[in-house]
């Protein structure tokens, strides 16, 4: 018998995922299809959406999505969800072949799980275990897909569930991408930040909300200036303050109850309590409005003392927050116009008014800050 399997987070499932699903099938001919969810996806540092979401959402909009012949041999795998622990490709096909010896495997991946093959476990094992599919996502490399898959020459939609997530928090409209009941369970769940606009603009002070939308059109602009993927500066600029959701001592309660990684925590909730937002706010991204990108977390972690090595995220959401068109000083119009001819230096202009101005209040400086500004003075 022959099986064709897709695995995968499905987080969320979209028609990208039943394009490639379906073209695989027209390609192996399977008897049977085994659509295998995953519990902790071993190449992923966490999942937007929990495991029961997920499934639920493949249920509802990735199977519909199938033609009906297709559709009719297709079938939920749910071992991996229901072990509740990462399990590897490798162990599942396992487990398959020795239960069914004579399945003959297929496997279809989407090209950016292919091109990350040298990454997964036991490879050659995988490759004695069954054959391996794919199709190419627009602006894929050829050149980055292993010689071990056969290719699928059909189009497949530009769609990604990382950029997916991104703009939906952002508040975009990508239902066109997503399986009409998937979308409303995402909205009647409020997954992947559904919501975060209105949940910003009810819980912060209405001259922070302001200045939240301010940064985010800023960083959208300048991202697409300098080449950053816009929806990921919008999304940015929208969690940068969330940690302002909460009252000063409430960040503090919170930092100390989760552990955050803040530098000199108790300095800075006796110095400078306000700087802890920042850490909360990442916090809060990931865990309450479901911000699994991790570029997006270091920005909104680094947006206010900065850090060593700052992406070009993080600087156009530094840049954005310190000059947004809200902010009245005087070099913020001068600093905004330099920004978009010259980033990084803007960026150290940036940096040097912060400290100028704490400088002058007689406020105390953060030695992430000095250190950075350090690192700065000391390039050629």
């Amino acid at each position: 018998m022959r099986v064709l399997l897709f695995g995968g987070s499905f987080d969320p499932p979209h028609r990208g995922h039943a394009a490639l699903l379906s073209a695989a099938a027209e390609r192996v001919a399977p008897d049977l299809i085994l659509v295998v969810p995953a519990f902790k996806a071993p190449l992923k540092v966490g999942h937007s959406a929990p495991a029961a979401d997920r499934l639920r959402m493949v249920r509802l909009g990735l199977l519909p999505s199938l033609p009906r012949r297709w559709r009719r041999r297709t079938r939920v795998e749910t071992c991996e969800l229901l072990s509740r622990r990462r399990i590897y490709t490798v162990q599942t096909l396992a487990r398959l072949h020795a239960a069914h010896p004579d399945w003959e495997l297929h496997f279809v991946a989407g090209s950016d799980a292919a091109s990350s093959w040298k990454h997964w476990r036991s490879p050659q094992l995988l490759l004695r275990l069954c054959r391996w599919w794919t199709a190419r996502r627009p602006g894929t490399p050829a050149r980055r897909l292993p010689s071990h898959f056969h290719v699928i020459r059909r189009p497949m939609p530009d769609i990604s569930s990382t950029g997916l997530r991104a703009d939906l928090a952002a508040g975009l409209d990508r239902s066109g991408a997503l399986h009409p009941d998937v979308a409303a369970h995402i909205a009647r769940r409020k997954l992947y930040g559904a919501g975060l606009e209105e949940a910003l603009r009810a819980g912060l002070k209405p001259s922070r909300f302001a200045h939240t939308m301010a940064v985010r059109c800023l960083a959208e602009a300048l991202a697409r200036r300098w080449g950053e993927a816009p929806r990921r500066a919008a999304l940015a600029a929208l969690l940068h303050d969330c940690g302002r959701l909460m009252r000063k001592r409430g960040q503090a309660r919170h930092a100390r109850a989760r552990r955050l990684k803040v530098p000199l925590l108790a300095e800075v909730i006796r110095r400078q309590p306000g700087l802890l937002h920042a850490y909360v706010g990442e916090d809060l991204a990931r865990r309450r409005f479901g911000c699994g990108d991790e570029a997006v977390l270091r920005a909104v972690r680094s947006h206010t003392l900065g850090a060593p090595g700052m992406s070009l995220l993080e600087r156009i959401l530094y840049v954005a927050d310190a000059v947004s068109e809200d902010r009245d000083h005087p070099k913020a119009g001068p600093l905004r116009r330099l920004a978009f001819r010259d980033l990084d230096a803007a960026f150290a202009a940036c940096l040097s008014a912060k400290l100028r101005h704490a400088l002058e209040r007689g406020g105390w400086l953060h030695p992430l800050s000095v250190d950075l500004w350090n690192r700065l003075c000391a390039r050629p």
